[in-house]
């Protein structure tokens, strides 16, 4: 069914300027059974003549698809459908992989034992100056096998860098599309891959290097959820949904209602909106707020001393 082992997929808008170096990153792979998937999603620049010189060099196996502008998500839609890999690696475009990152995902992936229960495997995201994104897990023996939403109780913080396998993908793509907006978080796929009990077999080793441009989504996040509004209650009702307790639903409701407010929402709205009751949103309305005193008490105390 697939003809390569692993697809590294690359969303591109606007990037001639650096895609280079995701490419230059796949050349000095040691493992290489692998395409590059690039997802054009509507560029005005010069990166399909960019990624068209790269394919005329023949090194690697390069798919190159320009799409009507939709944003990352949809990108990622039609990667899924069109991967020739067994196993997907988002690489973005102003991002790097260390020279050993898909022989050391290889690596892992033949580790697992009981492959029909997990999603994939991952490796540390790092900043170029080595330090690791997200700070340090509770990894034993090298690894930590959990959802995608147990990673807080092993500290596995910030971004990682993830292989899906391309079946458990297909299960439960598409990310929701919305007329009118160009952002969902791929955050929706995870969260659903999770929840239908699919483990990740996180490994403590750097293979992503990260640069967090001034121009990428992950520094304007917070600004594209707010433009992008039903994406975001898509994603945060989900997410909601997916909590056990009543106290982890108003705790996650409580993350909504800080981006509802600065939106202009009312409670009333909010509970509507969110699909839950006035009493539950007051309530993770009241938890934001104490979040907030302690965190501003706790910043009081760390300048006193």
């Amino acid at each position: 069914m697939y003809s390569k082992e692993i697809t590294v997929f690359t969303p591109a808008y606007n990037r001639g300027y650096i895609i280079g170096n995701v490419y230059k990153s796949l050349l000095c792979q040691t493992y290489k059974n692998f395409e590059w998937l690039v997802i054009d999603d509507g560029s005005s620049d010069n990166t399909e003549d960019i990624v068209n010189t790269f394919i005329l060099e023949n090194k690697i196996d390069i798919t190159y698809i320009k799409k009507e502008n939709g944003g990352k998500h949809t990108a990622w839609n039609m990667a899924i459908e069109k991967a020739k890999g067994r196993i997907m690696m988002s690489v973005d475009s102003d991002d790097y992989l260390t020279d050993q990152a898909l022989e050391r995902i290889m690596y892992w992936e033949g580790t697992l034992t009981e492959k029909k229960v997990f999603a994939g495997v991952s490796g540390l995201k790092i900043f170029p100056s080595g330090n690791i994104i997200g700070g340090k897990g509770k990894y034993k023996n090298g690894y930590v096998d959990a959802t995608n939403l147990e990673r807080k109780k092993f500290k596995l913080n910030g971004d990682k860098a993830e292989a899906y396998y391309t079946d458990v993908l297909k299960k439960f793509y598409p990310i929701p599309v919305f007329a009118g907006e160009n952002f969902v978080s791929e955050g929706v796929l995870w969260n659903r891959v999770a929840y239908g009990g699919y483990k990740i077999r996180w490994f403590n080793e750097g293979i992503y290097v990260a640069e967090y441009l001034e121009d990428g989504l992950t520094r304007n996040a917070r600004a594209k959820m707010l433009e992008n509004f039903k994406g975001y209650i898509c994603w945060r009702k989900e997410l909601i949904d997916m909590q056990s307790t009543y106290f982890g639903k108003v705790k996650e409701a409580s993350e909504f209602t800080k981006m509802a407010s600065l939106k202009g929402y009312s409670t009333c709205q909010m509970s509507k909106v969110i699909e839950m009751s006035f009493f539950t949103i007051w309530l993770a309305k009241s938890y934001y707020k104490l979040h907030e005193m302690k965190s501003f008490f706790r910043g009081l105390k760390f300048k006193r001393r």
